[in-house]
Parts: C-alpha cells; structure tokens; sequence
C-alpha cells in the first residue's frame, strides 16, 4: 500500500480511500446546507465515473471510499438527439478524467463557500489523500472506519445515527444513488454488513490521518 506522501493515480477498476480536511485543520463544513451541497457535488462529478461505496463528512474533512468504473461512457451529447457514445476502458484514460472531476467537484464547492464565508484562501488542505485499497480485509475494515468517524472524533454516540454518512443508505432498503449491491457484496451479504457494523474493530495503523 502506498504512503499517503505519494501522489497515487487513480485507475479504473481500482478501490480508493479518499480524504482530505481544511486547510490549516480548519472548518470546510458550517451550516447543514453545506452537507447536502457536497453531497450533491459527489452525484453531479463523480457518480459517472465512480462507485461510492461509503462517505462520512465532518466539520473540517471527509472520507469517501470508492471504485473507479472499468468503463465510462466518452463523447459529447448532441444537441439535436442524444448519440450512442463510445464506451472508455482504458484504465489510466478513466483514472485521468476521475481525477479531473474530482478536481471540479472540490473547486466549486471551494468557490461557493469562499462566497458564503466572504474568505478568499484555499478552503482544503492542498495535499488532497487518496490511496489504493488492495485487500479485500481492508476494504471492508475502511467502509467501516468511514462510518465508524463520527464517533472517533466525538461527533456522536452512536455512529449509525450520524447523519451526514452514508451507513443508514447502505445498511437498509430504501432508494440510493450508492452501490449497495456491491457493497453488500463485499462482505457477503447484508446480515454480514450489518453484523461487521456491529463489532469493534482494532484500529488499523495506516488510517491514521487526521
């Protein structure tokens, strides 16, 4: 596994931990507006060209666990009818345009609450963090760590009320833009979800980033 010092390329097909926090560890989040924003940044930039497993966002970083597609749809969209689009499956062309969505998700969010706040400096921290989850233990361990965050920083008591993750979309049936399927996959199955979420994990060095 990479050091979160290395600048590690995003790859289609790959699972990644994304995080990052304020600049200088101050607020990125301040009215519960702010949340939702985000939140819906993440499906306007991000949910063509990557699986959101789980997120968890607090008042001055987050933590979203992903997997980049094996293959976006590329082109434009006609203005007089809609034309079947090529499909992309390089990995690396795919890593490239998540990077840059990313990079506009995390831009216009900046913008909007440098204009809410009347701030004009950088809102995160520069040294945006992802890395490449490569085993499957620790992938499941990482959706929980995510979800596990707002008790870790004494956000709540219990982390499955927490409002602003993703562990209430994923642990029931109702509607949701987030990969359910696969995340239940990972583990096994729902019961299996929901029983890791109910057990206390040991936590895992390589996490510590705040």
């Amino acid at each position: 596994m990479p050091s979160i010092k290395t600048k590690t390329p995003l790859l289609g097909g790959g699972y990644y931990h994304l995080f990052n926090r304020g600049i200088n560890r101050e607020k990125i989040f301040f009215t519960t507006p702010n949340y939702h924003y985000f939140l819906l940044l993440i499906e306007r930039y991000l949910m063509h060209y990557m699986d959101i497993l789980a997120y968890c966002l607090l008042p001055n970083h987050f933590h979203i666990i992903v997997k980049i597609k094996d293959e976006v749809e590329a082109g434009a969209v006609s203005e007089s009818k809609i034309q079947p689009r090529p499909l992309l499956q390089n990995e690396e062309e795919i890593g490239k345009l998540a990077s840059k969505q990313l990079g506009r998700l995390f831009t216009s969010y900046a913008m909007a609450i440098n204009k809410q706040e009347n701030r004009v400096s950088n809102l995160f921290d520069p040294k945006f963090k992802r890395l490449e989850i490569d085993q499957h233990e620790y992938l499941e361990y990482l959706i929980f760590y995510t979800h596990y965050n707002s008790d870790k920083h004494g956000l709540s008591n219990n982390f499955k009320t927490y409002f602003f993750s993703s562990y209430n979309a994923l642990s029931g049936q109702n509607k949701t833009k987030l990969n359910r399927k696969l995340v239940w996959e990972i583990y096994g199955g729902q019961e299996e979800f929901l029983d890791f979420h109910n057990g206390m994990h040991s936590e895992v060095k390589q996490v510590i980033i705040e």
